[in-house]
Formats: structure tokens, C-alpha cells, sequence
């Protein structure tokens, strides 16, 4: 179930005058521009009002990959549920083919895709498999994704030249050191990357106490900030000029709601959804849910909608509250003791696997205190890294400028058949394995549709537009991340669909403090200046024409205008600046209401029709991001190495990739202290894999 927020009062500039919602507000822009444009059509939502919780739902609830226990948190289902699929015979069950065996690992393996996900799963398999034959199929020339680093020549008002970095895509990741409802180690993957492709010397961070505020939200028309509370009983004064500040944004407008908001959260803390939700049983989007905890939608709109921009692009009425980023907050707590934290068992034996090599496990205690990460000369960094030493190992093949035309089960061999562009009318190559890491409804169609099952994912297309201008830190003193748009803006106040804003020179150009007044640049520019990157379309974008879209000028236009307005720079500053721009096209899948489902069918699916030797993973199936990306990546490997064991083969990710959207995962409830790299603990996993403590051993990980 999902709704859509309020209806917007504003009317179509040159239009007929029909009224929309603030979810389609910036296709008015379309109607000024594009003349036979179609009007979405649109479902009627319920009403917002109506915040009452709805029936009970008979779906049932996914298996537990445990034994049933007393406790929610080791078995969140104690009761033989029927799955989501009718359960096939035993003989339909059996594979004479193990293809995650240790014993038989697959000696062929086809890889499709050259992104950041792709290659980071053929560089595992050549880790896990050294003897295995490895093809990587790309589309494009070049490798990397959408992760892409472009170096622009600018020119100073003085005549100046120099060259500064435009990041594409992803340009840093956050570590996962702070204190979390569902502690993860993630981004011990990344730094395993780091420490074996020797970037570290080129790794650059920024620190938490850097950061003033966590960032800012434009609305109506202005920046508010967003501030971290730090509050320290060793400087009380600072405490006092904290909460005074945090009393003066409740008369913003964007913060109107938030004291009625709190109490209506005290009293829904018996949420008749969360556990429902948890368990599989039923699904809805963020902004119901939220509207529901909050008391009304307008918070929603103003800064869950925010936030749901800058991770997704996507529109929080939408998107999945079971499946999607925010799943996490479901677990229960409300038994823990005060000192115990809920790990899922397979992060837990992550973590045990890469904390026990020192160079891993020293480069994360080295930033524990780090809020960013990114390299020197650009993200790149990495998927170059990866694409030059797969290049040097002489069992990886890379076909790129080829497209992946046909995927098919050839069951005479059992095994996959790869057509690509330039051989229509040759025999497919053949092979033991295939991973898929492209777009879902791409490989819908590639494999003769299949797998209808993936036909409803849809993404979201960002208008990138990286700017720089020739006067360091313009932006002031609205220093830190960036700023986000929400969606309760409506289309006068934001009709270049602008997404959010990112203050890339305040990552790499920090400001003087009295401990180090002249800071060193920590980015590879070789001009000063200021830069930004502006996110624009997401799900505003949806339905508009493809010339519209990835029409660039506009872009470019359209974005010095918003940052013009949003920051009230002079014209002058505008006219000066250098702008470069990007569509990204269907660059961030969403995981919309009823993910979870759907991912149970393409799994029966996969099964049933590749037998067990297609597997997927990226952001199709997962949630964006870097860090979840490098571990998705990380787990398909292991499976099809036949390493998975203990935690990991009970939450298996299995043949087709998606096997744990078929059950639940196992919680442990453990103590803060005996957490490595978390909550301060001290804890560290020594060569045996034991946790231990300065004192001794605590136990090992079990």
C-alpha cells in the first residue's frame, strides 16, 4: 500500500489549468516545453488523514533461517509459514549440479557488466576460484560504471588555467563506525579493496567533528541547517549555545510540526506495523509508514522526502519501508538489554573473516572517527584499480563496445549461453556460471522475458551537473555536505527538479581552524575555486521524453539558476562559472512497495529456468550505495565458491543471488563491548578468529 502526498494547488504554466500533486509538479515544466506531452495517469490514494492502522493481511511471513528460538531476535518466526511459492516435489528439488560447491566450483564464468559491482565480483572470483576462467561483458569502451571522474580545464577571470575533478557518481563513502540500531561492518569490504590493491596512500577523510552541522534542507526559500548534537557535560556552556539553537529552528517553518510529531511517536510505540513489516508479512511505502508515526504527512514531505532524494532520487510514497534502506529501523529492540545490541549473524561472521587480517583490521581503527572517505584523484581510483589488475591476470577476458544480446539455458550442456552483438549468428559462448550485474528489466529482456518477475523494477534517471566556480567557498557560511530539496516544495519554488546539492570543495578544502589555520587541500585541483555538484530529475523525471532529459544545455541552465537562487549569488558570479553535465539514465533502481515479493518470484524463477547458474546482484535486487554494493558483490563470489559456511550458508544468498529474500535472517543479541571497530569497544579478532579484549578472550563467533 502506498499513497501520494497532498495535492499541489499550483497550475500548469501555459497549460490548460489542470491542478497536479507535488510528485509530478516538475512535469509542468515538461508542458511549457514539450507540447503533446502525455499527463500521467494516477491512481486515487487514500487519504492521509485516514492514519489508522488497516486490517490485519493474511500474507504469510518468511521462514527463519534458524530453528525457532524464545527469542524475536534469534527467530523472528517460530511457525511453519507457507513460502511465497508453491514448494516443488522432492525430485524438483534436487540438482545434479551443485553450483556453490566447494568440491565443484564452476570453471567457466561470465560476468555481465564492467560497473563497480561487476568488477568487483570478478575480482573475488579471482581470489576465491584463481583457477576459474572469467569473462567480463561491457557494454560501453570503458569500465567503471557509472562511477566516472572527469578532469575539466577551467579558466580564472585573470587567465588562469588549471584542472579540477568532476565525480559523476558516487565520490566518497561513509563509514559505518557510528553508533547504529543494527550495527553493520559493510565497509570492512571496502577497506579489504583498499589494503589489497594498495590504494591506501590515496585514500583522503574528513573527520565527524569537521562537520558543524550534518547538512541543510532548502525550504521555503532558504537553508536550514540541520545541526549535530554533541551535547558534552565537560563544556557546558557549548551545551547551552546547542540546545539554544535548536530552539530557534522549532520556528522554522520546515521544523513546524516537530513537537506534535514527538509526541505522536511516544504515542504509536506500539506499532501495530513494525513487526508485520519485519516479518515479511505485509509491506508499505516510507511515506505511510512514517506518516503514521509522525501523525500527519507533512514531515514526511518536508524531510523524509529530503532524505529520500539524496539516497535514491526516488519518491518516499513509493518506495519500500520492508525492503528498502530504512528496513533496519524495524528490528525490534524494545527486549534488549541497555548494554546489547541485535547483529545479524551473517555480519557478525563477516566481520570475524576480514577483521582478522591487521591490515584491514588497522585501516578501519584508523577511521573510526572518519565521517568520509574518497581518493585523492577521484573515485575512479577504485574501479580503475580493480579493471588493471583483472587485466593482468591472465584467466580474466574483458569483451567490451559489445552488447549482451541473449542469455539462454542451453540444457543439452547444461549451461549459460552468451550471445553478444557481433556474433548473431554464431554460437553462443558457453558457461558454468553467470553473474548479472545490469539493470533487472535489461536482463528481462535479454533472457526471452523469462523472468516476468523482473519486468515491473523501474530506476530513476539523474541529471548530474558538476560546477565550479572561480572564488573559493561561495557557499559560506553554509559549510558542510551539501543541502537536499523535499518534495513539499512545490513548482514555483523548484521548477528545475532539483534533487539536492553537494559542496564537493568543502570536502576537499577545509576551513581554518584555530588548531590549523591554513589547511591543506585534500583533493588533486589544481586551481582554487569552489565546486558543486547539483542532482537534479530522479523521480520528477518519470515519463518525461528522453530529449527532454538528457537534454545538457538545459541542464547546465537550469542548474546555475537554482544554485543562483538557492545561495543568492550575484549574476555575475553565474556568468563566470563552468559547468558540465551528465544524464544518468536509469542509474538508481527503486525498491518500490512489494520489492520483497517480487524478488521471491524472480528467485523461483532463476531457479526453474537457469537451473542455478544465473545469479544477479546490484541495485536492482539490493539497496544503492557503495559500501552495500562491495558487499552484494562479496557475497555472490563467496556462494559461488562454495565458501559460505556457518551464518552465511543458513542466510545464503544462494544460486540465483536472491535466496535470502526467500527467509529471514538470524539476530543475535550481543553485547557493545564485544563488537570490534564499534562502540568504542577496544575489541579486536585475533588470527583464530576469537574477539578479545585487552584483558582476554570473550568468545568467539559463534
Amino acid at each position: 500500500m502506498y499513497a501520494t502526498s497532498l495535492r499541489c494547488t499550483a497550475r500548469n504554466p501555459g497549460g490548460n489549468g489542470a491542478k497536479c500533486g507535488p510528485l509530478r509538479t516538475c512535469r509542468r515544466f515538461l508542458s511549457a516545453h514539450v507540447a503533446n506531452a502525455r499527463r500521467p495517469l494516477r491512481s486515487t490514494p487514500p487519504p492521509h488523514h485516514n492514519l489508522r492502522p488497516p486490517a490485519p493481511t493474511t500474507t504469510p511471513a518468511l521462514p527463519s533461517s534458524s530453528s525457532p528460538s524464545s527469542s524475536p531476535l534469534s527467530s523472528p518466526s517460530s511457525s511453519p509459514l507457507r513460502p511465497a511459492i508453491p514448494p516443488r516435489s522432492r525430485s524438483q528439488q534436487r540438482r545434479h549440479y551443485a553450483v556453490g560447491n566447494k568440491q565443484h566450483p564452476p570453471q567457466t564464468i561470465a560476468v555481465l557488466g564492467g560497473g563497480l559491482t561487476g568488477l568487483t565480483t570478478a575480482w573475488y572470483l579471482t581470489r576465491l576460484l584463481p583457477e576459474a576462467k572469467i569473462t567480463i561483458y561491457e557494454a560501453n569502451k570503458r569500465l567503471g560504471g557509472w562511477i566516472e571522474t572527469e578532469k575539466a580545464e577551467v579558466k580564472t577571470p585573470d587567465g588562469k588555467v588549471g584542472t579540477v575533478h568532476f565525480e559523476r557518481a558516487a565520490r566518497m563513502i561513509k563509514p559505518q563506525s557510528a553508533p547504529a540500531r543494527v550495527p553493520k561492518w559493510d565497509d570492512l569490504v571496502f577497506y579489504d579493496l583498499v589494503t589489497k590493491l594498495n590504494l591506501t596512500d590515496q585514500l583522503v577523510h574528513a573527520k565527524q567533528d569537521e562537520e558543524a552541522v550534518s547538512g541543510f534542507i532548502y525550504y521555503p526559500d532558504h537553508l536550514v541547517p540541520l545541526p549535530k548534537v554533541t551535547i558534552r557535560l565537560s563544556d557546558p556552556l557549548g551545551a547551552l549555545r546547542q540546545l539554544a539553537n535548536l530552539a530557534a529552528l522549532l520556528f522554522e517553518p520546515l521544523f513546524r510540526d516537530l513537537i506534535p510529531a514527538v509526541l505522536n511517536i511516544f504515542r504509536t510505540r506500539k506499532d501495530p506495523f513494525r513487526m508485520d513489516l519485519f516479518r515479511g508479512r505485509r509491506d508499505m511505502s516510507v511515506g505511510d509508514y512514517y506518516a503514521y508515526r509522525l501523525g500527519s504527512p507533512a514531515l514526511v514531505d518536508k524531510l523524509m522526502s529530503a532524505m529520500v532524494h539524496g539516497i535514491t532520487g526516488g519518491d518516499v510514497w513509493k518506495l519500500s519501508m520492508g525492503s528498502g534502506f530504512l528496513a533496519d529501523q524495524l528490528v525490534p529492540t524494545d527486549d534488549e538489554p541497555i548494554t546489547n545490541v541485535p547483529v545479524r549473524s551473517v555480519d557478525y561472521e563477516m566481520m570475524l573473516q576480514l577483521a582478522r587480517d591487521k591490515a584491514v583490521f588497522d585501516l578501519a581503527s584508523q577511521h573510526l572517527d572518519t565521517s568520509a572517505l574518497w581518493f585523492r584523484d577521484g573515485f575512479s581510483t577504485l574501479t580503475n584499480a580493480l579493471a588493471d589488475a583483472l587485466e593482468k591476470n591472465p584467466n580474466v577476458t574483458f569483451v567490451t563496445g559489445q552488447f549482451v544480446t541473449r542469455v539462454e539455458y542451453i540444457e543439452k550442456a547444461d549451461k549459460v549461453g552468451v550471445h553478444i552483438t557481433r556474433s548473431l549468428m554464431e554460437e553462443p559462448a558457453l558457461y558454468d556460471k553467470v553473474v548479472s550485474t545490469i539493470f533487472a528489466k535489461k536482463l528481462y529482456k535479454i533472457t526471452d522475458k523469462l523472468l516476468p518477475s523482473l519486468l515491473p523494477t523501474t530506476a530513476v534517471s539523474i541529471m548530474l551537473v558538476n560546477i565550479w566556480y572561480p572564488v573559493p567557498r561561495i557557499n559560506f557560511p553554509y559549510n558542510g555536505f551539501g543541502y537536499l530539496v523535499p518534495q513539499a516544495l512545490p513548482f514555483e519554488q523548484n521548477p528545475e527538479c532539483v534533487l539536492g546539492v553537494i559542496f564537493d570543495s568543502d570536502r576537499e578544502s577545509p576551513l581554518p581552524t584555530p588548531s590549523d589555520p591554513d589547511p591543506a587541500p585534500r583533493g588533486a585541483d589544481t586551481v582554487q575555486g569552489t565546486k558543486l555538484t547539483v542532482m537534479m530529475g530522479g523521480h520528477y523525471y518519470t515519463d518525461w521524453p528522453l530529449h527532454v532529459t538528457a537534454n545538457t544545455f538545459r541542464a547546465k541552465k537550469a542548474a546555475l539558476a537554482a544554485v543562483e537562487r538557492h545561495l543568492r549569488l550575484p549574476p555575475e558570479l553565474t556568468e563566470q562559472a563552468h559547468a558540465s553535465a551528465k544524464l544518468c539514465r536509469d542509474c538508481i533502481p527503486q525498491p518500490l512497495v512489494g520489492h520483497a515479493r517480487r524478488m521471491r518470484a524472480a528467485h523461483s524463477e532463476l531457479e526453474w529456468t537457469f537451473k542455478g547458474r544465473l545469479a544477479v546482484v546490484g541495485q536492482s535486487y539490493q539497496n544503492p550505495g557503495v559500501l552495500n554494493m562491495l558487499r552484494a558483490a562479496r557475497d555472490v563470489a563467496v556462494q559461488i565458491a562454495g565458501r559460505e559456511e556457518g551464518a552465511a550458508a543458513e542466510w545464503s544468498v544462494g544460486d540465483t543471488g536472491l535466496e535470502r529474500f526467500t527467509r529471514q535472517p538470524k539476530y543475535l543479541s550481543l553485547q557493545r563491548h564485544m563488537l570490534p571497530l564499534r562502540y568504542g569497544s577496544g575489541a579486536f579478532v585475533d588470527e583464530s578468529g576469537q574477539v578479545r579484549l585487552r584483558e582476554g578472550a570473550l568468545g568467539t563467533g559463534g
